[in-house]
């Protein structure tokens, strides 16, 4: 039992690390890792209520520009007015068309009440599609956003990081003590060398 728990503390631990490493990149470049091809955004307005709400956490997929299609919802990189260097979530709201220099380009709109056309963007600009929201790490994401839930997060580190430290030390010691009672019992050549 006590091997389950150091398997289980240890793989908590590793990835709670890897998490700290992804949130650490993701502040430094300001921009969000690709695994596999797959995005983790948060949703930050209403303009896609009531289908994706303000606070979501949504799962995109990098995606070629030919296989999206009218009423796909994709996630791009806003180039021009007031979106510009902004990501945005948005429905795509008419086929797609392909321009004079071969480009596919894109009209996409929120799907809230009153929401205006976005401006015509390219397929350069598409990080991916929506594939679905992430309700647990939607939760988990707000909760850590709290004091309570830094002071948490932190502290639970602290304490795999120490139980981790203690089962070392510990099996450290058991080695030491398991080396030192070899060194006492003799092997039967070296009574009778010594005898």
């Amino acid at each position: 039992m006590k091997k389950v728990l150091n398997v289980i503390a240890t793989i908590f631990l590793v990835l709670l690390v890897i998490i700290v490493i992804f949130v650490f990149v993701v502040r430094i470049s300001g921009d969000t890792p690709n695994v596999f091809g797959y995005q983790v955004f948060r949703v930050s307005s209403g303009s896609m209520e009531p289908t994706l709400k303000v606070g979501d956490v949504i799962l995109v997929k990098r995606t070629e520009p030919s296989l999206i299609k009218n009423g796909d919802i994709i996630t791009y990189k806003g180039a021009e007015g007031d979106f510009r260097d902004k990501i945005i979530t948005h429905k795509v709201v008419e086929e797609p068309v392909i321009n004079e220099y071969g480009e596919y380009v894109f009209q996409t709109c929120g799907i809230a009440k009153g929401a205006i056309p976005d401006p015509k963007i390219k397929g350069n600009q598409i990080l991916g599609v929506y594939i679905s929201t992430i309700p647990l790490l939607n939760y988990l994401y707000s909760f850590f956003l709290t004091d309570y839930g830094l002071v948490a997060f932190i502290g639970l580190i602290v304490v795999l990081f120490a139980y981790e430290m203690i089962s070392l030390i510990l099996s450290y010691r058991h080695l030491d003590e398991y080396v030192a009672e070899d060194d006492e019992e003799e092997t039967p050549e070296e009574k009778d060398k010594n005898e």
